[in-house]
């Protein structure tokens, strides 16, 4: 991803605050990066820090100087990452960052850099301890924080922060960046529904599970353009056993829900995600009733997954109560 460009095209906010931050030498010593789940937090931190040792464009790393190339390998001294999507932060985590902090800077730039990644998923003593860092900085130290779940960070630690938040990238956008880096039209169309940025869309992608899920999706849909009674007999026999764990019921579901929303689109004229099916959803659209009552009956559905319901019963329930609204017994 071009983060020069997805943050002053998509986040001019926080493209405007750091470049003025930069162009005023009034940079915050630490800055708060939040957005929802999916959304590229640690990429804009990395990025953003990376900015600050680099003099080759306005306030912005240039992503080809000597400074920024040994920072994406990994190579500059004076910065350091604690990866709370890893392993809960804990405080020995904190202390090694403190003697990081304390140590003599190795590069000319002398800044010392940190990074702590969803600082959310860190107990109250390593909170406590990084607290401390954070009340009383050194001049040349710079944090950049992330969080996809703001309600668990300390008011204390926001206080002491910059808050930066990642407006939600538009599916479009995200769709035709994927497209761009080489995911396939029709995975790159499912996928940036649920997801929001590049990285976690080509992770999954490739991944076995989603494979199945994607392949049952559209197999589904075909057999339910002939009938609805075909639809569940090829649920109850062929996607039923293949469906392992909540994560795989609720792919399926939303890519599900998905295809009812843009059935619903087609109804409205309006623009779709899912465009390399639309004559597919179009011909859906035109047998399928109340479309806009199976579609709220689907999120409802999804919603019970994390209860301990069979999350196969709930995907034969589905099914069942499209059948019954076609045969107008709901």
């Amino acid at each position: 991803m071009d983060l020069y460009s997805f943050l002053k095209e998509n986040q001019p906010f926080i493209y405007q605050i750091f470049k003025n931050a930069v162009s005023n030498n009034k940079v915050s010593q630490a800055y708060l990066i939040k957005g929802n789940d999916g959304a590229p937090t640690l990429d804009c931190a990395k990025y953003l820090a990376k900015s600050l040792i680099c003099n080759e464009r306005d306030g912005f790393a240039c992503d080809e100087c000597m400074d920024c190339i040994r920072f994406d390998e990994g190579n500059y001294a004076d910065f350091m990452m604690i990866d709370g999507s890893k392993a809960n932060i804990k405080v020995p985590d904190i202390e090694a960052l403190q003697a990081f902090l304390s140590s003599v800077s190795l590069e000319k730039k002398g800044k010392k850099i940190y990074i702590i990644n969803l600082l959310e998923n860190s107990n109250k003593e390593s909170v406590n301890a990084l607290l401390k860092t954070l009340e009383e900085p050194n001049e040349n130290v710079f944090a950049f924080i992330t969080t996809q779940n703001e309600t668990k960070i300390l008011p204390t630690i926001i206080s002491r922060c910059q808050v930066l938040t990642l407006l939600p990238t538009s599916k479009e956008v995200v769709q035709k960046n994927a497209i761009d880096e080489g995911i396939d039209i029709e995975d790159a169309e499912l996928l940036s529904s649920i997801y929001s940025n590049n990285d976690s869309i080509k992770e999954v992608a490739n991944s076995s599970e989603y494979i199945k899920m994607k392949e049952s999706l559209f197999t589904v849909l075909e057999e339910m353009n002939k009938s609805i009674e075909s639809s569940l007999y090829y649920i109850q026999k062929s996607v039923l056993p293949i469906i392992k764990t909540k994560e795989d019921a609720r792919i399926f579901i939303d890519f599900l829900s998905l295809s009812f929303k843009d059935m619903l689109k087609i109804k409205l004229d309006d623009d779709i995600l899912l465009k390399s099916k639309k004559e597919l959803l179009k011909s859906l659209s035109s047998k399928i009733n109340d479309i806009d009552k199976i579609y709220l009956e689907i999120m409802l559905t999804r919603s019970k997954i994390e209860i301990n319901v069979s999350t196969k019963l709930l995907l034969e329930h589905i099914f069942i109560y499209i059948l019954e609204v076609q045969n107008g017994r709901k």
